[in-house]
């Protein structure tokens, strides 16, 4: 008989697990050879059932526990267990716990089964458990499979592809003696109960090749075109990624025929929109992004094809904190790129690297990017993705002439289709007094054509 590794490596895939955990099913995690070579019975712990729990108890028979984030046990103050030495298999073991609330004497499956909604029910407060109790939670470490290869670690790193709240019910699976079931005994286990088995190690080369995970695709209907929304979560981190896409994005050049339209001769519209709370949602006029953000999405339906990628980078990646705390700089007469630096942050500390992935997944091999940063087009290209780069230039006003002219001047961003007098608006020869009245001048050009 082959080793068991390599059976389960076969059994399911990880894409295979993520579908029967997301419909509320159950998967064995088998541990690799490194470690105890023994199996669990794992199902997500916000789909948890009194049925589910019972199973456990009566035909898995092992210690019914939930494997939670350790962000999650830290909200919810559950401590590790006083030690007495160094855990078994270096399980994290945290203090025991019931629901207050709806529970009677807490070892029932109805009452486990209600505990384990409430450790990861994200509404949860620490005076909502009760301790000692009857789930046991197990700390899963920061950096999931990729720093320690344990059940706990899968079981939570599973619910993180899948999309899912980050905590599992776990259950070691006990053979006739009592002791864990391995082998042979183990595989007739999962035929009889029909449940398929993935490694601990294939979730790990999961977490290893992958940065983000797709958890769904729904339909966009927007005032220029309905879009396919694709959403990604970055597994770090837990960031949102969305795509908003028409038609194929694939391209393969010097293919084309005679019968294909001219936008299929040309690569698909790209836009690599960072995210802006302020601007995006509120309008507002410090920056150019929302004005680029529609512009982009209408470009894109109007061509039938494209794609928009709105990443999670907000203030240039420092977040929508420390955006705000530049803002009070620049309006102290520091620039966008001064503030920054003034609060210690990076001028751009944005990385693409969870955006290629994602144009990886989608056959992304060439692309028109709508934009004006040269960061953008030397991170596709270093990547391998061919770049034509198509101007996303928003007219300047009174209120982001000088936002505008930073971009240019300190970020390098290239300003070269917009009409002579707007360009001329951003000029660095002028200075502040004269670039407000060539604003003016353009705005009062703008009304004349009205």
């Amino acid at each position: 008989m082959r080793d068991l590794f390599d059976i389960t490596r076969q059994n399911l895939t990880v894409a295979e697990a993520v579908r029967e955990v997301r419909a509320g099913g159950m998967v064995l995690i088998c541990d690799d050879d490194t470690r105890e070579h023994e199996a669990d019975v794992c199902l997500a712990a916000q789909f948890a059932t009194p049925e589910a729990i019972n199973f456990c108890a009566r035909q898995a028979c092992g210690l019914i526990c939930v494997a939670l984030a350790g962000e999650r046990l830290d909200a919810l103050r559950i401590p590790l267990t006083e030690k007495g030495g160094a855990p078994l298999q270096g399980t994290a073991f945290t203090a025991s716990v019931d629901s207050l609330r709806g529970t009677t004497t807490g070892i029932s499956a109805r009452d486990r089964a209600l505990t384990a909604h409430v450790l990861v029910d994200p509404m949860t407060r620490p005076d909502d458990l009760v301790r000692p109790g009857h789930v046991f939670p197990l700390r899963a470490r920061p950096g999931g499979t990729l720093e320690r290869r344990g059940h706990t670690e899968a079981a939570v790193d599973l619910m993180r592809i899948a999309g899912l709240e980050p905590g599992a019910v776990i259950c070691e699976v006990l053979d006739d003696m009592g002791e864990a079931a391995r082998g042979q005994v183990l595989l007739d286990l999962a035929h009889k109960w029909g449940l398929g088995i993935i490694s601990v190690d294939a979730i790990a080369r999961y977490r290893a090749a992958h940065k983000v995970s797709l958890l769904t695709e729904t339909q966009l209907p927007t005032p220029d075109a309905t879009f396919r929304l694709l959403h990604y979560r970055e597994l770090e981190t837990g960031r949102d990624y969305l795509a908003l896409l028409l038609g194929d994005m694939r391209y393969e050049p010097h293919q084309s025929t005679q019968n294909e339209s001219s936008e299929q001769e040309q690569p698909p519209l790209l836009r690599l929109h960072s995210a802006c709370i302020t601007g995006d949602i509120f309008g507002s006029q410090r920056c150019d992004c929302q004005a680029q953000m529609h512009a982009a999405l209408h470009m894109i339906a109007a061509e039938g094809r494209g794609m928009l990628l709105y990443l999670p980078q907000e203030g240039r990646g420092i977040g929508l904190a420390g955006k705000l705390q530049a803002y009070l700089l620049q309006e102290q007469g520091h620039d966008t790129v001064e503030a920054n630096e003034q609060l210690g942050y990076p001028v751009d500390a944005r990385t693409y690297d969870s955006a290629i992935e994602i144009l990886h997944q989608l056959h992304v091999t060439h692309a028109r990017l709508l934009t004006n940063s040269p960061a953008k087009i030397q991170a596709l290209i270093e990547d391998g993705i061919t770049v034509e780069r198509v101007p996303l230039e928003i007219a300047p006003t009174t209120k982001n002439i000088r936002y505008l002219q930073t971009k240019r001047l300190r970020l390098g961003h290239l300003f070269s289709s917009l009409p002579q007098e707007e360009r001329t608006a951003l000029s660095p020869e002028l200075n502040s007094t004269n670039r407000e009245e060539a604003v003016h001048d353009v705005d009062l050009c703008r009304a004349s054509h009205a």
